[in-house]
Order: C-alpha cells, then sequence, then structure tokens
C-alpha cells in the first residue's frame, strides 16, 4: 500500500523495503520489526490525512487511462492517425477533468478550454503549459470533429507525449 500511494522515492517506501528485506525476517518476523513498521504506517498515515500522499482513486484512474494511452501510442505506432488520436482526445480530457477535481475545481459544465483557464487561473498550470495544453485540445477538436486532415500523425504523437507528462506531473 506505501509503494502505491507514496512517491517511489518517499522515505516511506525505502524504509519499508528496509524493514521487509531485513535478515531477521526471513525466519519469522521480531517484535522490533513490527513495532517500527507500525511507527512507519502511524506516519505515512499523518501525511495521507494531511493530503501529502497521492489519492488511491487518482492513481487508479491514472492507471485505467494509461492503458487508453497505450492503445492510442500502439495506433500511433502503426500511424493509425484516426484511431489514435480520437483515444488520445478521451484521455486528454478525463485528464484535465480529474486534475481539476484534485484541485477543488467542479469541472462540470465547463468545456476544456475554460476549464484550463481555471486551472491556469488557480496556478495549477502555468501560462505556458495552458497554452501548450490548449494546443493539444485543438488536435482533439479536430479529432472529434472528424477534421482529419486539420493535423498530422506528429500532431497525435505530441498530444500523446503531452497527456503522459500531465498524469505522470499532476494525478
Amino acid at each position: 500500500m506505501i509503494q502505491l500511494i507514496a512517491h517511489s522515492k518517499s522515505i516511506f517506501v525505502e524504509e519499508c523495503e528496509r524493514l521487509m528485506n531485513n535478515q531477521e525476517a526471513k525466519t519469522g518476523i521480531p517484535s522490533r520489526i513490527v513495532q517500527k513498521m507500525h511507527g512507519l504506517l502511524k506516519s505515512a498515515q499523518e501525511e495521507w490525512n494531511r493530503g501529502l500522499m497521492r489519492k488511491i482513486e487518482y492513481i487508479i484512474a491514472a492507471e485505467t487511462f494509461d492503458d487508453f494511452l497505450d492503445y492510442a501510442i500502439s495506433y500511433h505506432k502503426g500511424n493509425k492517425k484516426i484511431e489514435s488520436s480520437v483515444l488520445a482526445s478521451s484521455v486528454l480530457e478525463d485528464t484535465i477533468k480529474k486534475i481539476a477535481k484534485k484541485n477543488n475545481i467542479a469541472p462540470k459544465g465547463l468545456s476544456l478550454e475554460p476549464l484550463i483557464d481555471e486551472l491556469i487561473k488557480q496556478n495549477i498550470f502555468t501560462p505556458v503549459k495552458g497554452k501548450r495544453i490548449k494546443g493539444f485540445g485543438s488536435v482533439r477538436n479536430h479529432a472529434l470533429h472528424a477534421e482529419w486532415d486539420e493535423f498530422d500523425i506528429k500532431d497525435v504523437g505530441e498530444l500523446i507525449k503531452g497527456i503522459r507528462e500531465l498524469i505522470d506531473q499532476f494525478l
């Protein structure tokens, strides 16, 4: 559980691994290791309660949409612009909505561009990042309106790369 909710380089992950790999634990679990693990879990719980660790719902959502993104990447590698752009477009919109919810912004009723503007206004995205994401939104709009001649396969590749960055950085 700690590996899921804490970042990979977290002291919690490192200490948990150290305790679990202790030579004494191979023949049974000594009470001092149990006590140390209990203390580690209590500390992790305090950070969790203060919002300093990732929420499981965002981890699961990121993994689910990672699968969709993997399909988009596969289609992209196969030079299938239409299929990859439609899948990636769905992931982009869902990712932006999840980032908004994570930051206490209600996405309901907001289209992509106003939602991005709100994320900029709340200092979640920098203005430059916001413009980049709006550029991805342009590819999304063309893809979802079957305007296939308005973008090319390289644009889809940039969209996919940008989504991966958003998931890694903000979810």
